[in-house]
C-alpha cells in the first residue's frame, strides 16, 4: 500500500549520487551542459514548495524562483531559489513535512508520470527529448536541500509536544487507513488516493479530538465547586505561543 514511498527514497539518493556524477564527476564541457539543465530543476524544485504553501495555506513573504548566487553550490550551481515564509513561527512541523520534502514526491509522480509517455511509439521526436530533458532536469533538483531538512528540523523544536501529537494523529490515521482498505478490500487506484485518505483521516481525528476534550472541559467544569479549580487539561490540540525572539526568524527554503 505504502510501497512508492520506499521508491521515493531511493528516487532521492539516486537524485544525490546523480548531481554529483553528472554536475562534478563529469569532465567539462559535459558538466557545464548539465549544470544549465539543473537551472530548469531549480525553477522546478522551487516551483513544488510553492504549491504546496498554496496547499497548507502557508502565508508566503518573499519567493524568488531563480537568482544568481554570490558562491558557487557544492555541486558548482551558480543559481540557486528562495522562498521565505511569513510567520515562521506559527509554522507547524506537519506543515515543514509537507512543504519540504514536497520537490521530493512532486518531481517523482512528474518523473514517472513522463516516463510512461515516454512508451508511447506515436511520440514526435522533438516531444521524447524535452520530455527526457525535463526528466534529467528533476533528478538533479528532486531531493530536499539541507535548507529544507534544516526548516523542517527547526520547526519540529519550535513546539516539541504539538509536533509529537502531530505525528501521532498521522500514525493513526495512516494505521486506520491501512486497517480499512485491507479490511474491506478497497481498490486504491492511485496512492495519491490514499494520502488524501490519510488527510482526511488526520482532520478526524484532530478536530474529533478537539471536540471530545472540549465535552471533558464542560463536564468536570460543571463538577467542580469553585471556578478556579476547573481542570487544567493539557492543551496538545492547539499550538502554544513563541518567544517574541522567534517571530523574527524566516524559513528560506
Amino acid at each position: 500500500m505504502f510501497e512508492e514511498i520506499i521508491f521515493m527514497v531511493g528516487f532521492a539518493v539516486f537524485s544525490v549520487v546523480m548531481s554529483y556524477v553528472l554536475l562534478v564527476v563529469a569532465p567539462e564541457p559535459l558538466n557545464k551542459f548539465f549544470q544549465v539543465l539543473a537551472v530548469l530543476g531549480i525553477v522546478i524544485h522551487e516551483l513544488c514548495h510553492v504549491l504546496m504553501c498554496l496547499l497548507t495555506d502557508t502565508p508566503i513573504r518573499t519567493m524568488k524562483i531563480l537568482e544568481r548566487s554570490d558562491n558557487e553550490s557544492k555541486f558548482g550551481l551558480k543559481y540557486g531559489g528562495r522562498i521565505e515564509l511569513k510567520e515562521f513561527d506559527k509554522l507547524t512541523f506537519l506543515q515543514a513535512l509537507l512543504i519540504g520534502f514536497a520537490p521530493l514526491y512532486l518531481s517523482f509522480w512528474l518523473f514517472f508520470f513522463l516516463w510512461e509517455l515516454l512508451k508511447n511509439p506515436s511520440l514526435e521526436v522533438l516531444i521524447f527529448y524535452l520530455y527526457i530533458f525535463i526528466m534529467v532536469s528533476l533528478v538533479l533538483s528532486a531531493a530536499p536541500s539541507f535548507a529544507d531538512l534544516f526548516t523542517i528540523f527547526g520547526s519540529f523544536q519550535f513546539d516539541w509536544r504539538y509536533s509529537l501529537y502531530q505525528i501521532f494523529l498521522l500514525l493513526i490515521s495512516i494505521c486506520t487507513v491501512w486497517f480499512s482498505v485491507a479490511y474491506f478490500q478497497f481498490e486504491v487506484f492511485h496512492e495519491i488516493l490514499t494520502y488524501l485518505l490519510i488527510i482526511l483521516g488526520y482532520y478526524v481525528y484532530k478536530y474529533g479530538f478537539k471536540e471530545l476534550r472540549a465535552l471533558i472541559q464542560h463536564f468536570l467544569g460543571k463538577r467542580s465547586s469553585n471556578g478556579s479549580e476547573r481542570a487544567n487539561i493539557k492543551k496538545l490540540t492547539r499550538r502554544r505561543l513563541k518567544p517574541a525572539k522567534l517571530r523574527e526568524k524566516e524559513a528560506q527554503w
